[in-house]
């Protein structure tokens, strides 16, 4: 195995998920002698647990130090923290960890590869510079967070690989790709990192991992300034001497790009990730300004700002991707100054949400209904701001009950948007299922979705 861990004889892959499977899939080609072990703290479905074949091997038990130090190598799928214990123990005695997206950049040295990275914007961006890319006619594979796990991914010929990266994945990164962006950084994932200190160096991590001269970091944010500021061998876009956003389009310097935006991509943010993917084009040797005309194309993503369609002249709108307070406010930007009826609220991760409150009152929704488990708490804290809205402050039991309260609380012409600002889990699978059960209460069917 070429791996900074050597040959290794007993595997095992913590967590039996689509990265889990895919770790699986992978050791069976690349590792056919080893002996495989799947360890996994909630059963996996039978269709899974049937394909284990030979010597494989399932365990359903919690992570246990003493287990892992049987292996020559763990594979840890980025749902598994590395801060928690059993996982910190076993590092400390020696037991050798990898990932899914260690062992595919070290199986594909040659590759050409661009990592994407940010609290918010990274799944957008991530497809967008893969759309502009093979509009300019380059053989493009989008791969990662965003979609297939990097080790489902074995084609050969590919021009430019593009991988979103979440925080998961960097945190123990040791690929090198050829360009990375690292586009915003605000506090996300606390509980799964144990602390903002650790996020943020995770985060970065990417920073230090790719090859020189190409890094590409957003000088809009502040955060990113003040850190990366000093640092030489970076391109910026969001300033006026690059690519950037303007009120009303992208900007190459002091020249207008031809950029039509699509309704896929409404507001201030998208705009920014649309100057962050061309900046990337531009790196990569593409021709901006061709790139800037394959803009208008492009179709979006489900669950970011997505319309569903209209109920009795009320529109709904899907961001259930939303998983952080940075972007339910960026969301309210993108929207203004339409009315908007705001269901917000998930699992309380203990971001503080202080900081966006400011957001609310620049762009006050029509109304505000709380979802479980932290939107009373948001509405509390709103209430106390002073937030004023003309259709009040509401909190509901649940995802049905809150677009039934909305549906009677709307008026023709208002929008009613589901932006959590929070995870899903454990009311709902993943961002995609929480989205999925607010079209279907709207209404709406899947296929719409």
């Amino acid at each position: 195995m070429s791996d900074r861990c050597g040959a290794a004889r007993h595997i095992a892959i913590l967590g039996a998920g689509r990265e889990g499977q895919a770790a699986l899939q992978w050791l069976r080609r690349h590792e056919p002698g080893a002996r495989l072990t799947v360890i996994a703290e909630q059963a996996p479905d039978a269709a899974f647990t049937a394909s284990l074949t030979g010597t494989e091997r399932l365990w359903v038990e919690p992570f246990s130090a003493d287990r892992l130090a049987a292996f020559d190598l763990v594979v840890r799928s980025p749902g598994v923290s590395p801060y928690r214990e059993p996982l910190r123990v076993a590092r400390e005695q020696g037991v050798c960890f990898t990932t899914g997206t260690n062992l595919w950049f070290a199986a594909h040295p040659a590759a050409r590869a661009v990592c994407v990275t940010g609290t918010k914007g990274k799944s957008t961006t991530s497809a967008l510079l893969a759309h502009l890319l093979q509009a300019g006619g380059q053989r493009v594979r989008l791969a990662g967070n965003i979609g297939a796990p990097l080790l489902a991914c074995d084609e050969d010929e590919v021009d430019w690989w593009v991988i979103e990266l979440s925080s998961y994945q960097i945190a123990d990164f040791d690929g090198q790709p050829d360009l990375a962006v690292v586009l915003n950084l605000s506090p996300e994932h606390l509980d799964w990192h144990a602390g903002v200190d650790n996020y943020v160096r995770d985060k970065l991590r990417l920073a230090d991992r790719v090859r020189p001269g190409g890094l590409l970091v957003n000088a809009a944010d502040p955060g990113l300034r003040e850190r990366f500021g000093g640092c030489e061998g970076i391109t910026w876009f969001g300033t006026a001497a690059g690519l950037h956003a303007t009120d009303t389009g992208i900007r190459m310097g002091s020249r207008s790009l031809p950029v039509t935006m699509p309704q896929s991509l409404p507001g201030r943010h998208n705009r920014e990730n649309v100057a962050a993917a061309l900046a990337l084009v531009r790196l990569a040797g593409g021709d901006v300004e061709a790139a800037a005309a394959a803009v208008q194309s492009f179709t979006g993503l489900p669950h970011r700002l997505q319309v569903l369609g209209e109920r009795q002249g009320v529109g709904f709108i899907d961001d259930s991707i939303a998983s952080a307070p940075v972007a339910t406010a960026a969301a309210l930007e993108a929207l203004a100054p339409r009315p908007v009826i705001l269901l917000v609220g998930g699992f309380d991760r203990g971001v503080d949400w202080k900081p966006y409150v400011a957001e609310f009152l620049r762009y006050p929704p029509h109304a505000v209904i709380g979802l479980p488990d932290n939107g009373a708490a948001i509405v509390d804290l709103l209430r106390n701001a002073g937030l004023n809205c003309a259709g009040g402050l509401h909190i509901a039991a649940g995802l049905d009950q809150a677009v039934d309260r909305a549906l009677a609380l709307a008026r023709p012409g208002d929008t009613v948007l589901l932006s959590p600002g929070a995870p899903s889990f454990p009311r709902f699978e993943d961002y995609r299922a929480r989205g999925l059960a607010f079209g279907r209460a709207a209404g709406f069917s899947a296929r719409s979705q």
